[in-house]
């Protein structure tokens, strides 16, 4: 059970692209309301100088709704009406995700198509529960080639609580029919470390990029690698 990004592709090239072209389009409707990059930036996780996704943020962790909540609150505290803070948000992300050249930023993670090929090879079934939306995650993983490895896609919108409460993972595992307990989840948050544990998966991997020594937010990792050459299967 793999969440998307950070997990499955490369997190800050995406995230961050896709943060500053969210900029461009809320200050283009609405060119009136002054607010900082910076200070929204700091409350969604993002380090707009270094252009990386902080582990511990709303962006790494939370869905959509959630960054749009932080961003729309910016806009609020700028004297615009929180309805139309909200709706600008959300009509700013809806026109970024039909417009942003996502083959531009998708970039899978080392190893991980060796490994999806023999997992495959192997008949294990694999599931990708993610915070994002379904239908970008299946756009993602469409143009990464990769959608055909996995045996469920569920995204953040498909359920009531999202991670860490285990129900996106519980729906995955109702789709593959399988015991949660013979379930190993790989995510590169603690949050999906905590999804593990709310789901009594068997095992949590935490994942960490090469260029990013730092797992000392994977607090509830039962493993953690740095790429998926160092994982083996057996069945």
């Amino acid at each position: 059970m793999f969440d998307k990004d950070g997990t499955l592709l490369d997190l800050h090239l995406l995230w961050s692209s896709w943060f500053h072209q969210l900029l461009v389009k809320i200050k283009n409707k609405q060119p009136g309301v002054m607010f900082s990059d910076g200070e929204v930036a700091k409350d969604l996780g993002v380090d707009i100088e270094q252009h990386l996704i902080l582990p511990r943020g709303p962006l790494a962790i939370g869905t959509m709704q959630d960054s749009a909540i932080i961003v729309a609150l910016h806009l609020y505290r700028q004297k615009l009406p929180w309805n139309e803070a909200v709706q600008t948000v959300r009509n700013s992300m809806e026109d970024v995700n039909a417009t942003i050249d996502w083959n531009r930023y998708l970039q899978p993670l080392q190893g991980l198509i060796s490994f999806l090929e023999k997992a495959s090879q192997n008949d294990v079934q694999m599931a990708v529960v993610t915070s994002d939306d379904t239908d970008i995650a299946e756009e993602h993983l469409h143009l990464l080639n990769i959608h055909h490895f996995f045996h469920s896609i569920i995204g953040s919108d498909q359920i009531d609580r999202p991670k860490p409460f285990p129900d996106i993972g519980h729906k995955a595992c109702q789709k593959l029919m399988v015991d949660p307990a013979h379930v190993a989840v790989i995510g590169d948050t603690n949050g999906d470390m905590n999804l593990g544990d709310n789901l009594n998966a068997k095992v949590n991997i935490g994942i960490v990029a090469h260029d990013d020594p730092n797992a000392s937010h994977l607090t509830d990792a039962d493993h953690i690698i740095h790429d998926y050459g160092e994982l083996s299967i057996h069945t």
